[in-house]
């Protein structure tokens, strides 16, 4: 892939990052009170598509129980949400350059 195709993702993905993880801190103590957290935390699931789906089933639905802590829980699953997209930004370059 390119350099600019590159900077693209690591663009999308470092700014639903950062909106996903200031959310937690804008939210408050409830959700409902504060409007910037809650656009930041849709904004950063957003931009995460379609890894933070299976951020989803992965941590919440699997490692929920596990007795692990909530920030390890998060960081997981960030990074799960990159590595997914980064496959699938993969898969349709390379299916873009064979077309």
């Amino acid at each position: 892939m390119s350099r600019k195709a590159w900077m693209i993702f690591l663009s999308v993905q470092a700014a639903g990052i950062i909106f996903w993880a200031v959310s937690y801190y804008a939210l408050g103590p409830s959700p409902l009170l504060s409007g910037i957290g809650v656009g930041l935390m849709v904004s950063g699931n957003l931009l995460l598509l379609p890894g933070s789906m299976v951020e989803v089933i992965v941590v919440h639905k699997l490692l929920s129980q596990s007795g692990f802590s909530m920030g390890l829980l998060v960081l997981v699953g960030m990074v799960v949400a990159v590595v997914t997209n980064l496959a699938v930004w993969l898969l349709w370059a390379k299916l873009f350059r064979s077309a």
